[in-house]
């Protein structure tokens, strides 16, 4: 353990579960007695070349009273083909397999969203008055399963086109799937892929199960703002279960979420409409997160649901069945948790050895700062600003990525993948602190 690892463990506060510092909210006032005129703050950085948003974020909306009672439509992750046990063994080649428990999950829409309002795409982290926090590998690793290293999620697109790609790999062909659409409609898997025939061949059950894992990967792992739709740029991923299982699946999870993240709050979109109404991404995963680091906001039998499900794997698997805890005015309560809060759990997963693919995950696969990458959405990883939740003592970070970069990737993911999209895949940095 380096110096700076020890220091940090002397400041840590050991709580009931022994987890990390868990210092106390004081108890919040009437929330309506504590609404403050506009302009009684200011609310903007200090610092505006770090914060280069300021002015279009959706905090600004909130500020000026035109969104701040609305709740982003978050959908929730339901799975709309049937799962068989046939299914299993692609599954589990792939890289999936863990998923498939971990679903439905309907998310808190205000709870996502005041989340989401302290969410800086500047610096992929949210802003609390504890500090910098975020949703790392680490965490995806350990709520989902899902394989953090690996291959980068993208694939050449074929010159073929994608009714003859759909014939091949699911065996049919959506009716409006015509000239360059290259979406289908999660109901029409529903409805084509619904009743696995008793005398199925061996093909047509690798079929159903691409299907089914279409579906898992257009309806939770990378939902679009509809939560309809999927593209078939993921078919393409699942055409060689084996080569499936190389990629770095949770790492494009994390891509994407904090790709429609950063799209939320800054409103961004190539055709100049608003964005501030949906939100796409793995939110549940979200949701496990802030379970997870902030116990306020956790349900209120979080305690003993952690201590029944403590050798849960993968640890989402606790929360599946959690209701939040109930507010009359829930958004706004929210908010003024996350305005108010210092409770935070630095190293919930401390206790826990992560085993998996049998192998000890490292921690400096965790700290590693690099490019989050899944098809044309390239978000930087930075545990450079949280080192607390690694244990370690929080330093000067790096300055993040330009404004100049974050737009060109924010707008390029809003564009969808074109054939012989490329893309130039950056080395892995790890730090050494």
């Amino acid at each position: 353990m380096s110096s700076d690892e020890e220091a940090a463990g002397r400041g840590r506060g050991r709580g009931r579960r022994g987890r990390g510092s868990r210092l106390r909210v004081p108890r919040l006032m009437d929330p309506y007695s504590m609404r403050l005129p506009p302009a009684t703050i200011d609310p903007s950085p200090v610092d505006a070349t770090l914060l280069w948003g300021h002015g279009q974020h959706r905090i600004d909306s909130v500020w000026t009273n035109e969104d701040g009672d609305r709740s982003f439509h978050v959908r929730g992750t339901t799975i709309l083909v049937p799962y068989r046990e046939l299914y299993r063994p692609y599954l589990e080649a792939a890289g999936l397999l863990s998923v498939v428990p971990l679903v439905p999950m309907n998310p808190d829409a205000s709870l996502i969203t005041a989340l989401v309002e302290r969410w800086r795409p500047e610096t992929s982290t949210f802003h609390l008055p504890c500090g910098e926090v975020t949703i790392t590998l680490e965490d995806v690793v350990t709520l989902s399963g899902l394989a953090i290293d690996g291959d980068a999620v993208v694939v050449d697109i074929p010159d073929e086109e994608w009714s003859a790609i759909c014939l091949r790999l699911l065996g049919r062909v959506p009716v409006d799937l015509v000239g360059g659409v290259a979406v289908v409609r999660i109901v029409w898997l529903r409805v084509e892929f619904n009743h696995l025939p008793e005398d199925a061949s061996q093909e047509v059950i690798e079929q159903f199960a691409r299907a089914y894992a279409l579906s898992l990967i257009g309806g939770v792992l990378f939902p679009d703002r509809s939560g309809s739709t999927v593209h078939l740029q993921y078919l393409l991923l699942i055409e060689d279960w084996e080569r499936a299982g190389g990629f770095a699946w949770g790492a494009a999870v994390l891509s994407y979420l904090y790709r429609e993240m950063g799209r939320s709050t800054l409103h961004i979109s190539h055709t100049g409409t608003s964005l501030a109404g949906d939100l796409g991404g793995w939110v549940a995963l979200l949701q496990f997160w802030a379970w997870e680091r902030f116990p306020h906001l956790a349900p209120r039998d979080s305690e003993t649901r952690a201590q029944a499900t403590e050798d849960a794997h993968p640890r989402g698997l606790r929360w599946l069945s959690a209701s939040s805890r109930q507010y009359g005015d829930q958004l706004f309560q929210y908010k003024l948790w996350l305005d108010a809060i210092d409770t935070v759990v630095w190293q919930p997963y401390r206790e826990r050895a992560l085993h998996l693919r049998g192998s000890v995950i490292q921690s400096e696969t965790f700290r590693a700062v690099v490019p989050l990458i899944c098809f044309s959405s390239v978000i930087w990883h930075h545990p450079d600003r949280v080192l607390r939740q690694f244990g370690m003592r929080q330093h000067e970070p790096h300055q993040p990525h330009p404004e100049a970069e974050v737009r060109f990737f924010l707008r390029q993911a809003t564009r969808g993948p074109s054939r012989g999209q490329q893309l130039v895949h950056a080395s892995k940095e790890s730090l050494d602190f």
